[in-house]
């Protein structure tokens, strides 16, 4: 495969707000309408909560797609995204481009902090993904302390450190982006306090309408983690690298709806053309594979 392929520009649009409230719409529309299920169907509510966890995730994918957006600053419609599909899984736009974008900068070198499939056997990656499965509540965590970090430029280093994963060791506390992604966690604490009061008043309809899917959502995604990435280490920021750790998976139609949703599970190509826009990957894959057979990897799984 050459060094920087020529590929047709029609397959390489970008990501565009307006577009991905759509889809956030969407899988709102569907949360609904399993909420309602929940309430008409008690029998059929594991189904219900699995549904609601693959759409939980869906927003993940979807607020991933617009960190490769080329801002630096959130305007009103790119908050409005932040609301309807970060904050909901426990994040902040600010947060996920801080170490999504590094992970992409550094991909294949000690300082991509995005945790790798072990090389051994299969009960390590298990062991890992029941680590990482907590990746959501430890977000939930990051709120109030990039609240104190925010307030307290002493906690800075640190905060950028453990809960936006920097490698840098520089000094963050006059950070501009690790401040901004401090007082963005500001609309997760207060979320959050919703969360807790409607919890309380309501415990079972928000456990099972939303907890117990949050906590799937946050298995899905750490499961997505380690298919989306091959145990290959110190491959450096080249083409041969990117082809190397990365892996495509989840084409398929439940994996689809479940554990790879809007097409992250394209990830090589996503590596390759890390703006363009998620509806474009798998034609984006289907060219690269008429065009370089040869060189294009195989996927994990379909």
């Amino acid at each position: 495969m050459p060094l920087r392929a020529v590929v047709p520009p029609e397959l390489l649009g970008r990501a565009q707000v307006p577009q991905l409230i759509r889809m956030a719409a969407i899988e709102w529309a569907w949360i609904a309408l399993c909420e309602v299920g929940l309430l008409w169907l008690p029998a059929a509510t594991p189904l219900f909560v699995l549904l609601i966890a693959g759409r939980l995730h869906s927003f993940g994918v979807i607020l991933h797609d617009a960190t490769h957006l080329p801002v630096r600053r959130k305007d009103a419609s790119l908050w409005l995204l932040e609301c309807l599909s970060g904050i909901p899984v426990c994040t902040s736009w600010n947060a996920m481009r801080y170490h999504h974008l590094r992970h992409h900068h550094y991909e294949g070198t000690k300082r991509d902090a995005y945790d790798k499939p072990p090389a051994g056997p299969w009960w390590q990656a298990v062991l890992l993904w029941m680590f990482l499965v907590f990746i959501i509540p430890f977000w939930v965590v990051r709120g109030p302390f990039g609240v104190l970090a925010w307030a307290l430029p002493p906690l800075r280093t640190f905060y950028g450190r453990l809960f936006l994963l920097d490698r840098s060791r520089e000094d963050l506390t006059h950070s501009e982006e690790v401040i901004a992604c401090a007082r963005a966690d500001l609309g997760q604490v207060l979320f959050h306090l919703g969360v807790l009061a409607l919890t309380l008043r309501w415990p079972h309809a928000m456990t099972v309408g939303y907890l117990l899917p949050l906590m799937g959502a946050s298995g899905l995604s750490a499961y997505r983690l380690l298919s989306e990435h091959t145990p290959a280490r110190e491959q450096g920021r080249t083409l041969q690298g990117i082809l190397t750790s990365t892996r495509d998976h989840g084409l398929g139609w439940f994996s689809q709806l479940f554990l790879a949703p809007r097409n992250i599970g394209f990830h090589i190509v996503h590596h390759l053309h890390p703006q363009v826009a998620l509806q474009h990957l798998p034609q984006l894959r289907a060219w690269y594979l008429q065009n370089f057979p040869e060189h294009y990897p195989r996927p994990r799984r379909r």
